[in-house]
């Protein structure tokens, strides 16, 4: 599979996810994808060997703004207050985008006839980032900005106060995505608590 971000892959990507999400993922074939990327089929499979590969591929690419952000956190070692802030905003971007939503609302509903596509998801999206995040926070705590004795659970923990009853009424549709200013009041909440609980020093 080649992983180089050309144009064409990106094309691949971008149809791949529009017809994911307007036929779900057994409605999908590679045929289609191909048609609406345009790529011939040869050009397709030289990307990616199967339906499963791309799918991975269109779910990890949904995730890359968010890893950057903890990318950067981590090499320009902001004070944590600014640099949890930046990461939970991203995460906040991330979940409650409207492709999001629309890819977790398909994939709960597939698992049950492909139930490999959970375990596929996973790894190409929460693992990635709760592996960058607690590698994050392991730095807050090594440099003495915070007291996190267990990392993965506080990771964890963020994570889940960022998303919570207004992520899920948002998939239940419920009520629109969060506007501006509700995202900034989530994000704002979440961390003064999280950086309460941690021993944070202003």
């Amino acid at each position: 599979m080649s992983t180089v971000p050309t144009p064409k892959r990106a094309a691949i990507l971008d149809a791949a996810k529009r017809v994911f999400i307007a036929h779900g993922y057994s409605g999908a074939s590679m045929e289609a994808i191909a048609e609406a990327a345009p790529v011939s089929k040869p050009t397709l499979y030289s990307h990616f060997k199967g339906k499963q590969e791309l799918f991975a591929a269109v779910v990890a690419g949904q995730c890359e703004a968010l890893l950057g952000t903890l990318s950067r956190a981590q090499a320009e070692q902001p004070d944590a207050l600014s640099g949890l802030k930046a990461v939970a905003r991203s995460f906040v971007d991330l979940v409650y985008a409207e492709e999001a939503l629309s890819l977790y609302r398909m994939i709960v509903a597939e698992q049950p006839k492909f139930p490999d596509l959970g375990t596929l998801v996973y790894r190409a999206s929460a693992d990635p980032i709760l592996h960058r995040l607690s590698s994050y926070l392991t730095e807050l705590h090594e440099s003495g900005a915070l007291r996190i004795p267990d990392v993965a659970t506080s990771s964890r923990l963020l994570t889940s106060m960022l998303k919570g009853d207004e992520h899920f009424r948002c998939l239940m549709g419920l009520q629109p995505a969060l506007s501006e200013a509700e995202k900034e009041r989530l994000v704002d909440a979440a961390v003064d608590l999280f950086l309460k609980g941690h021993g944070y020093a202003a």
